[in-house]
């Protein structure tokens, strides 16, 4: 008689489920899909802007897309669901990824609000600094004179606030 494992099968039907919940989304520019979520992570491919890809899975601000045979990470604010009454929606399984996701479907106004977890105390212990990222941050600083200037064109003004109290503090 002979064993066979389920193991195989078993992998199968997860990728196959996963697949099933996959969503129609499009480019709203060109996308880079990263291998991971995260801005420096190795890019996979170059996905033009108004392409169909499919939205496989969110995770925070990101969204894993599955374009031809790749599949990588890409930002949430880079694409578009369909709307809800489109041909697209109603072929996708009633938009559940979507709804499941809280994303907003169709055309986009002049502000587009998701929510978006932020760090926890585990993030902050394994952080790692990146210096390539602190010296770019520093090519945006302001000298005094800049910001004077930028002031002055606003017609601002500098004003003295009271220091605010500590919580709990008495009056």
């Amino acid at each position: 008689m002979r064993r066979f494992s389920l193991l195989p099968v078993t992998v199968a039907l997860c990728a196959a489920a996963t697949l099933a919940l996959a969503e129609p989304a499009v480019t709203v520019k060109q996308v880079e899909l990263r291998a991971t979520p995260a801005a420096d992570a190795k890019s996979l491919l170059s996905v033009p802007a108004n392409t169909t890809v499919d939205l496989v899975k969110r995770e925070g601000a990101w969204v894993q897309l599955k374009s031809g045979r790749v599949t990588g990470w890409a930002k949430l604010f880079d694409i578009r669901l369909p709307a809800a009454g489109s041909a697209a929606a109603k072929n996708s399984a009633g938009n559940s990824m979507s709804q499941t996701l809280n994303l907003a479907a169709g055309s986009r106004g002049t502000s587009v609000t998701t929510g978006v977890r932020g760090l926890d105390a585990d993030m902050l212990r394994k952080a790692v600094p990146n210096p390539q990222e602190f010296t770019t941050l520093e090519t945006w600083a302001s000298t005094k004179e800049q910001a004077r200037t930028f002031a002055s064109a606003g017609r601002l003004e500098a004003r003295t606030l009271e220091p605010l109290k500590a919580a709990g503090a008495s009056k």
